[in-house]
């Protein structure tokens, strides 16, 4: 497998990861209501990180138009993510992941 789809299948994968975590862990939050949004945004994010790496392992010809998906999907969760990350650590280790995700994807658009 090519070295590049190695490093973006490990920022995929990282963030499904991260997304699933924090999507659970705001589940046990005292006000998961506040939360809704964040465990909204978190399981789309993670859901569309395994599809994308699917198609990129494979190979497809589709998988730009994923990658562009995951991209914009996932700089969406970390911005979310951002809004809670200064008390909840699991916000704050989502959003990171997901803007390696993010600049993961666009750096896979570009070659």
């Amino acid at each position: 497998m090519h070295t590049q789809n190695q490093s973006l299948l490990e920022a995929l994968n990282a963030c499904i990861a991260a997304c699933e975590h924090c999507a659970s862990s705001c589940l046990q939050e005292e006000d998961v209501k506040m939360m809704a949004r964040c465990i909204s945004i978190d399981r789309d994010c993670a859901d569309i990180c395994a599809l994308t790496a699917r198609f990129v392992a494979r190979g497809s010809e589709h998988a730009a138009h994923l990658l562009k998906e995951c991209a914009e999907i996932c700089g969406i969760c970390a911005a979310e993510c951002e809004k809670h990350g200064a008390h909840m650590q699991h916000c704050q280790e989502c959003a990171e992941a997901c803007r390696r995700c993010e600049e993961a994807c666009r750096a896979g658009l570009a070659a």
